[in-house]
């Protein structure tokens, strides 16, 4: 069994995971300890908040021309 055991302060919703390289596209199992006790109340109001979470509003793409005729022939480097 291999382990990685580091401390952080958690910011926001994401952890920056040390020697991520090594753990890709493996399955892990991901178990976080506190000293302080977590206050009920306040874990199930983070869990509520997050489900309402709205999806980031995204432009739509536009495309203005032809891509193919932004640059010459010779550009392309095509044998």
């Amino acid at each position: 069994m291999y382990a990685i055991e580091f401390e952080t302060d958690i910011k926001g919703e994401f952890i920056r995971l040390p020697r991520f390289e090594q753990l890709k596209d493996r399955h892990v199992k991901v178990i976080i300890l506190t000293k302080e006790a977590v206050e009920e109340g306040a874990a199930q109001q983070e869990d509520t908040s997050a489900t309402r979470r709205k999806p980031a509003q995204v432009p739509p793409i536009q495309f203005k021309g032809d891509v193919f005729d932004t640059a010459s022939g010779s550009d392309w480097d095509l044998p």
